[in-house]
């Protein structure tokens, strides 16, 4: 019968904790160094047994055959093919670490030794051989846009999704051990997120007043931080990285409620642990108290920008009267004209000089207004984006888009209409002149 993979996870897992091998472990195949003959042995009988593709070569670097796998030609090299599936597929510890820190984007993830299937914002991770229908998050705002980082090769992640469970971790989650090698990752990365800044060192800044400096994060974090504390980490980013328009105020009033509750201690696993639930809560409160102010500040700019949509609709209502008028002196002036040369002995050119006249007025009446309707709708985009995000969608298409847009199209009719109808008149003038 064929192996578990798990049984094969586990050897080489062992191997390596035990100091007696190095691991290599990409998408396509999982590489085994410095093998003593006794442990190159053992591997070789789980593959064997298993039936995947596999080779072996010596320390002179050729290939090994089962009957010269002794120590007088260790260490070994132990490469095998891991076989292609339609999800990523991941065999050690090791090899998770490692895929976890470059940002591999799959979305389903099958781990040889997961024993408890979790997911995260972005990730399933599931035992191998087992199915997972899973749909990530939305995009959330990238730490990076909120997080300074000064460091050489930048520690930042550039989506926190990865790293965020989609509910909080229990005791027979946590007792797993490939969950505990991603929540140690993960409390790194979530405490960088949820700093100010990142020094040169890794260390992590908090503006304050007061200023804070906390060591870098390193390994055992998630130990440190124990299973509450890393709860409340991950509620805590939850909050802050939820919602894309609020994720820098959120951000900012976290860093500034961090610094206020800050104990005496420069180990971040121990001031998460110690202050983030405190934390958390005063800076919700802090939040709510802003959106009271917003709420006023919110209702006094719908009012205002009301009152500019219906200034800016009443000016185009208007340019278009007056382009009706400056139509209606054009005409009455061409008829006019016509008229006066059946009666004056006036020379041609000067009234065809009055009639031409009469269309510059009419167009240059016509210009003012398409250009005051552009510089408009420009400026409106503009607010848009700098002080109307908090409206909805569907509240400025009802209360700008809409009104302006009317207005728009009456007066675009408008001027089309009335530069067709002094363009003709101007020209049947001209043919009348020319007339015997």
């Amino acid at each position: 019968m064929a192996l578990s993979p798990k049984a094969l996870a586990v050897a080489v897992d062992g191997f390596a904790a035990h100091g007696l091998a190095a691991i290599t472990e990409t998408p396509s195949a999982l590489t085994i160094s410095r093998l003593r003959a006794e442990e190159t042995i053992a591997l070789e009988r789980l593959l064997s047994d298993f039936g995947w593709s596999f080779q072996i070569v010596d320390r002179a670097n050729e290939h090994a055959e089962r009957a010269t796998l002794t120590d007088d030609y260790a260490p070994f090299i132990l490469t095998i093919d891991k076989p292609i599936g339609k999800v990523f597929r991941v065999i050690t510890a090791a090899g998770l670490v490692s895929f976890l820190l470059q940002d591999q984007p799959d979305e389903v993830w099958e781990v040889a030794t997961l024993g408890v299937p979790f997911s995260t914002m972005g990730i399933s991770f599931v035992p191998w051989g087992a199915s997972a229908l899973f749909t990530p998050a939305p995009p959330t705002k990238n730490p990076r846009l909120l997080v300074r980082d000064h460091t050489a090769h930048g520690t930042v992640t550039s989506d926190v999704r990865r790293w965020l469970l989609r509910e909080p971790a229990d005791g027979h989650l946590w007792d797993d051990a490939i969950f505990r090698a991603f929540a140690d990752l993960s409390a790194q990365a979530l405490m960088r997120a949820l700093s100010c800044e990142i020094e040169s060192d890794g260390k992590l800044m908090f503006k304050g007043p007061p200023r804070i400096r906390l060591e870098p994060p390193k390994q055992g974090s998630a130990a440190e931080l124990g299973l509450d504390g890393y709860n409340e980490l991950r509620a805590a980013s939850v909050w802050v990285y939820e919602t894309n328009l609020e994720a820098e105020r959120r951000h900012g009033l976290f860093i500034a409620e961090f610094s206020h509750n800050h104990p005496s201690t420069n180990n971040p696993a121990a001031a998460f642990a110690s202050v983030v639930a405190n934390v958390l809560d005063g800076a919700r409160l802090a939040y709510q108290l802003s959106l009271s102010d917003l709420t006023r500040e919110a209702i006094k700019a719908q009012g205002d920008l009301r009152k500019a949509v219906a200034d800016d609709t009443a000016k185009l209502a208007y340019s278009a009267r007056q382009i009706s008028a400056a139509v209606a002196a054009a005409v009455a002036t061409c008829v006019g004209l016509v008229a006066a040369k059946i009666g004056t002995t006036a020379p041609h050119w000067v009234l065809q000089l009055v009639a031409v006249v009469a269309a510059m007025y009419v167009a240059s009446v016509i210009a003012n207004g398409w250009i005051f309707m552009n510089v408009q709708t420009d400026m409106r985009q503009k607010w848009r984006t700098r002080l109307y995000r908090f409206i909805p969608e569907p509240d400025y298409e009802a209360m700008v888009l809409a009104p302006a847009g009317r207005a728009q199209t009456m007066f675009v009719v408008t001027a089309i209409a009335g530069g067709v109808i002094a363009t003709f008149a101007v020209m049947i003038s001209f043919l009348i002149f020319f007339t015997p």
